[in-house]
Formats: structure tokens, sequence, C-alpha cells
């Protein structure tokens, strides 16, 4: 038995594992990566199986999801016709059909799904079938040459779509379903029955609701389906689609945590067991989303979630916040389907079934959870895809739904609140924190990096109430003003005081340690230390202010950057994905030579302004580009005169360095249009009918479709013409105060006239550099077609 070293293995030979190949190699990863898959078939797109490849339209080779030659260029090895029969996660083992073992370093479960079986009389008949794989539609079309008459079993998704293939060439079809009515997933008979009507009077499919099958009759193949009032009906071919179950038999001897045999994962896609993570049908996962447990049977779930894993395998701390979306097609009925729409307690009707402009939203206690479109813009879909997202509550504004010229970009999405480093200017977020909550306005969001990170996590521990926390907090740390007969004398006295005796409750000079330190402290020498300052104190003052356990539930998400030492990566902490400890704001905070580095689960961090003091990053890279209203503390002064001497010099390089920007990587946003554009031109080459299909793929809604746009409106401190250097290590009470009221005064101009005051509106697009990768997957069906997923 051969023992075989993998670093990456991904148990599965469909879609979600070769996203997680692809996206491992996008992400750096220089280990070997393998996929095993118990098909004989390179990785291929499943939704065609039921469509055009089923109706021999479309060749084996445009099925794949990449062509044999990108997995040699991308050094990922793909062993077919190979089953994983064991996994030994203790020594991380796993066994194959071929009976050799691998070792792995990081494990993907990801081997999809297998059809449900009826088990009634007869169901081992020639001419009964199932469709699940390549060879199952293969093996159907053939059979299919010699029909007249074909039964479909079940009137699903999948069960109306195989239907509408066989009727396509030439065969009768008799759809038997046995619940009242046909699509039951859309949880609307308006819907079902508009469909049915389209399915029943444009291409003659006979439909049986309320009827089970009970056996298959036939001497060696399939020739009567009976169903249980006895009714029988004849055929020469029969397809069962009655749903799937997933294909996880070979864990059921394993410690991995199963439940109704789907694999168990956190929000994270990471099983219980250490190294080993689990993608797509098999994976049951918490939806934040819905706040359940929930697995999707999706094309768009599949992609979505092998990303996901792959990141998390490469250690990006990844949360999966998705809102489930698919396409199906069944006639010249297209629609999309976005979220859940099975817990609704009210639905909401825009436009007409009958001139194929519709769309139906799903509630429940006024909060959007799912919408059906048909013939709907892209735009749209995504506007209501953040609707989902955000729970945005629409108890004020759904009676507008009703209005098909409703633009649902007009309502109200996130507030978002960007808090910079900058020390003690830090009590300038304090004031225009009090200046929004005046004005009601609230953040769900709060990106900081340094001192702005200590803020927002007082903020994210006072949800709404943030202005009386935040302004202990400051009183805590401020240090009482020298007298002095001039204020330059003052700052000069309080900027000494501080460099030579720290802030009693934030942090204290290495050269004065504190009399209950170890002995070391006394006998080190400073050619030794790491810094000037201790930051012991800062974990105490955090404690006072912030309840870090209930960070992970505060309707106020989180954000924190800091920078690895040993990597020079830029990292992100999310309070709704981390386990969030005073050491997270810390490390955010800890700006070499002054604090040392933090350690966080072993790895030591720097204050993230080291590399980038614009958190408006973090928000766009975690919680997407759209239907956001910003609001931006900018601490530093982009713009000022010339510096005339050393020390003006350094406190100059320090703003330039600091200075919060909107970052725009314009070869980018060129490189984005210029796909957008290629897209454009394709659409004008093909036909009205494709086109349509194409619109809508979920993928083109995604990246296609102008989504909300985020307002910006920005705070920026104007610092007097005489500012002395020491602004962000002053913590006397006078400059705090003076902080605190100048924040204060400019945001409550600000909001009072937008646009003027140091503040400005602007609507932003902004553009993921992941986008141009995805756009392939665009192209892509311009050749292929639309499939239903």
């Amino acid at each position: 038995m051969s023992l075989q070293e993998i670093d990456f293995l991904l148990i599965g030979g469909g879609l979600a594992s070769a996203q997680a190949a692809e996206t491992l190699r996008q992400e750096g990863v220089a280990g070997s990566v393998q996929i095993l898959s118990a098909e004989p078939k390179l990785p291929y797109h499943r939704p065609f199986l039921s469509k055009r490849y089923l109706l021999g339209s479309v060749s084996e080779t445009r099925i794949l999801v990449h062509p044999e030659d990108f997995y040699r260029e991308h050094r990922i090895e793909v062993a077919l016709n190979t089953r994983a029969v064991g996994i030994d996660t203790t020594r991380q083992c796993v066994r194959t059909s071929s009976r050799s073992v691998i070792h792995y370093g990081k494990l993907l479960i990801a081997t999809g799904s297998i059809p449900r079986a009826l088990a009634v009389p007869g169901a081992s008949l020639g001419g009964v079938y199932t469709l699940r794989t390549q060879a199952d539609s293969e093996a159907i079309r053939q059979a299919a040459a010699g029909a007249r008459r074909v039964v479909i079993v079940g009137g699903g998704f999948l069960g109306m779509e195989v239907a509408l293939s066989m009727r396509e060439l030439g065969i009768a079809v008799v759809v038997i379903e046995a619940q009242d009515r046909i699509l039951r997933h859309l949880e609307s008979a308006v819907l079902s029955d508009f469909i049915r009507r389209q399915v029943e009077s444009a291409h003659g499919i006979s439909i049986m609701t309320t009827e089970s099958v009970v056996a298959f009759h036939g001497r060696k193949t399939v020739g009567e389906v009976e169903t249980a009032n006895g009714t029988r009906v004849p055929c020469d071919l029969a397809i069962v689609c009655i749903g799937v179950e997933p294909a996880t038999a070979f864990l059921r001897d394993t410690d991995i945590q199963l439940e109704n045999g789907y694999v168990v994962v956190d929000d994270r896609l990471q099983t219980n067991t250490q190294n080993v993570y689990a993608a797509g049908d098999v994976a049951y996962f918490y939806d934040p989303v819905f706040a359940r447990r929930r697995h999707i049977e999706h094309w768009d779930n599949a992609i979505k979630q092998g990303q996901l894993a792959a990141r998390n395998m490469a250690g990006r701390r990844r949360r999966y916040d998705e809102v489930s979306c698919f396409f199906c097609e069944i006639g010249d009925v297209g629609f999309n389907v976005v979220g859940d729409p099975s817990h609704a307690d009210e639905s909401i009707s825009q436009g007409s079934l009958q001139d194929r402009s519709f769309s139906l939203y799903y509630l429940n206690n006024d909060i959007p959870r799912a919408v059906f479109t048909l013939g709907r813009p892209a735009g749209e879909i995504r506007a209501a895809e953040s609707l989902i997202r955000y729970r945005t509550n629409l108890r004020k504004d759904k009676r507008h739904l009703e209005n098909p010229t409703f633009a649902l970009q007009s309502l109200p999405m996130q507030n978002v609140l960007i808090l910079q480093g900058g020390g003690a200017l830090g009590a300038f977020e304090c004031g225009v924190v009090k200046a929004l909550e005046e004005q009601r306005i609230f953040p769900d969001i709060v990106a900081g990096i340094s001192i702005g990170a200590f803020n927002g996590a007082i903020i994210a521990s006072h949800p709404e109430h943030a202005t009386e926390a935040l302004e202990a907090f400051w009183s805590d740390i401020q240090v009482a003003s020298p007298m002095a007969p001039t204020e330059p004398m003052r700052h000069a006295i309080s900027a000494a005081q501080i460099v030579g005796f720290g802030v009693e409750k934030f942090f204290r000079p290495r050269w004065i340690p504190p009399m209950d330190a170890p002995w070391e402290a006394f006998v080190q020498p400073p050619w030794n230390w790491t810094s000037f300052y201790d930051t012991s104190p800062m974990r105490h003052l955090l404690a006072q202010y912030v309840d870090f356990p209930a960070l992970k539930t505060s309707p106020v998400r989180l954000l924190v950057g800091a920078v690895n030492v040993l990597t020079a990566e830029f990292e992100t902490f999310d309070s709704y994905v981390d386990d969030f400890t005073a050491d997270h704001i810390i490390a955010s905070g800890s700006l070499p030579p002054g604090f040392s580095w933090t350690f966080i689960d072993g790895k030591p961090y720097w204050d993230g302004g080291i590399v980038s003091n614009s958190p408006l990053d973090l928000v766009i890279d975690r919680c997407g580009p759209d239907g956001k209203r910003v609001f931006i503390v900018d601490l530093f002064a982009s713009q000022r005169d010339l510096p005339t001497n050393i020390t003006e010099v350094l406190a100059r390089r320090d703003e330039i360095i600091y200075a919060e920007r909107v970052r725009s990587d314009l070869h980018v946003r060129e490189m984005a249009e210029a796909y957008r554009d290629l897209i454009g031109h394709l659409m004008q080459e093909i036909g009205p009918d494709q086109r349509d299909r194409i619109r809508r793929l979920p993928r083109y809604i995604q990246l296609m479709g102008n989504g909300v746009p985020t307002q910006i409106t920005r705070f920026v401190r104007r610092p007097p013409s005489d500012e002395v250097p020491s602004r962000d290590y002053d913590f006397s009470d006078v400059a705090i105060r003076s902080n605190q009221t100048q924040g204060y005064a400019l945001a409550k101009s600000t909001l009072a006239s937008p646009g003027l005051a140091g503040g400005r509106c602007q609507a932003v697009q902004a553009e993921h550099a992941r986008m141009l990768s995805s756009l392939s997957t665009i192209v892509r069906p311009f050749l292929l077609s639309g499939e239903s997923s």
C-alpha cells in the first residue's frame, strides 16, 4: 500500500473542488494540491446535464470547469476514478479505492450529492434512470433515442428541466409530482400555477400532482408507472428526480460530525476536526444571513464555498456571509431566486407575470428573505440581494414594492464608520461619534486602525450609546496639563512629561518599571528592548470599556487591521469571525518603536497603519462595496504648506503616511470596464433568447449589475497653522477636550450642510481586483449559453 504526501487534498471531482484548487493557487499556495474524483472525467458543470448536454447540442469539452491544460499549468493533480473510502483524522490520512493512502496537510470534503432513490417495486428495471453524472446524461440521451413516451417522477427544478428537454426531443412527457403543486420550493402557488400553465399549454406536457409513484411495471424494462390511486401511465422510459442526498457514506465511521449525512461546519466551513473543511452540497453550515444552519445544492453556492474554503485553508479566516442565488429555465420561462423563501410570512408582488417582468418579494417580520425575479434587470436583483444580506427592515417602505417603477436603490442600507489611527487625535473621533448619535446615525460596521480600533471596540460594545463610554475612556487616559505662562510652553512641557513618564492607564516607559515588575525588567539593557513603552496598562483599561465575548453578537460589526511582523502581511480581524480579546485591539495600535509587537495566536503584530491607515479597504474586502453610507474621519491633513524645519518634516512625513485615502486602483477599474465593454459587444452578437439566459447567470448579476452606490461623507480635521508636532501624543486634558470639541463641531456642521465644511458626499462604485478573474465565468457562458443552476 503506497503512501503519498499531499499538502492540500480535495475529495470530490465537482465544481467546489475545482474552484478550491484554483483559489489555492490564486492565494499563492506553493504546496501540492490534489483532487480525488470518483468520476472518469475532469470536473464539469452539472447544470448542462439536464439541458444542452442531454440534448447533445454541446460537446463534452465545452462543459468542463477548466480545460485539461489548466490543471497541468497550475500544478494541480487530478486523480480520476479514485474514490475516498476512509479517513483517519488523527493521522491525517485518507484511504482510497485504489488501495493507496494519502497523508494530507489540509483536507476539503466536497463529494457532492447522489440522487435520492425511489424504493418501490420495479425500481431496478431497465429504463428507470436518475440523473447526476455525465454518464447518466449520456445514458438517458441514448435511451431517449428510441422512446416515444417518458414519465418524469418529481416536479422540482431538475424534473421540470428534464421534462422540457425530453419534450424538445419529440417525446411525449408525463410529470408525476407527489405534492399538490410543482416547484414547491418556490413557496408560491401563484408562481407554480403560472409555470404549470406555461408548460402544459406551450409544450404539451401532462402534469399529475398529488400522485405518489408506488411501482414500476415491466418484464426487463419499464413499461408502466403506477400511482397510489391505481393509475397506470404507459412509458418507454422513466426518470426519477425526487431530490438528492449527501455523498458522505465514507465518513460514517470517522469523528467528523455529521447531521442527517451532511458535514457540520462552522461559519468558516471548518469541521469539528482540525485541518478538515467541507464545501458545496455536503456542507451543513451556519448561515449568518438567515441565522440558522442550512445546506444548499446549487451551482453558485459550490463556487462561493469552494473559494471560501480554499482561502481559509490558506489561513485567511474568512466568514461565510453570502446570499444564495440560483437561476432556472423551464421552457421559455427563465427566472432567478435569491435568498431563502422557506420562512417567509408575507409576499409582495411587483409587475406582471404575463408581461414577463415580475418580482415576488418574500418577507419575514418586514425583513426581505428572498426574491423571485422574471425578466428584471441585473442591477435590481443585486439591490435586492443587498436588502436580504443586510436584513433591511422595510416596514416603512414595503408598500412601494408593488410599484414596478420603484427603485430599490433608494432604500437605506448599512451605516459604516471609518476610524483611522492618530494617537491622541482619536479624541477628535469621540466628538464625531457624539454628533452622529445626536442625529440618530448609528453604525452597523466600524472599521478602525490603531487608536481607531480602540474607539471602534468601545462603539461596538455600546451600540447606539457609545458617546458616554468614549468620553469616559478619554477622560481616563488624559494627563493633567502643567501650569505654564504661554500655550507653546504648555505644549512643550506636556510633551516632555508624556515622553518621559508615559500615560498611567495607557502606556508606561520601560526605563521606569513598576515596583512589582519581575527582576529582569530592572536589569535588562536598553539595547535589548523591542520598544520604549510597555502597553500592559491598555489591557486593564480596555477590559473596563469593552465586553469582548459580546462583540460576536453585537449589532455593530467591528473590523480592525494589523500587520504580521514576520510576513509583512496586512491582516484583518473581524468581530463576527474572530474571538476578540484586548490583544486584537492593542495589536492594531502597536506602533514601533514606541510600542512592541502584540501576539495573537502565537503571531506577532504591529500597528496596521504601517501598511494601510485606510480602514475603508477592510470594509470593502469583508462586507462588499455596495449599498453603504460611509462616514470617514480624516485625522491627518492631505494638504499643508512646505515644512520649514526637521521637526515639521518628520510631522509632515507622518501625515502623508497616515492620511486617509479612498483607494482606487485605476488599472483595475480600467480593466474591469474593458471587460464590461467586451461583454457588452459580445451580447450584441448573439440572439435575444441566448442574451436573456446569460443575463440571468448569477455571476452576470453579481459582476455586471450596477449595485446600490455607496455614499461617502468625510469629516476632515483641519489643523491650525501653528499645530505642534506633538499633536498625536499630546494626551493632556486640554488637548483631549480641544480635539473632542473640534470633532463634534465639525461633524455637526458637515451633517447640516453635506458637501461643505470639510465633509463631502460622493457616490463611489468600488471594484474588487478579483472581479477580473471572476469575469471569465461570464465570458465562458457566451460560448456555452446559460444553463440552470
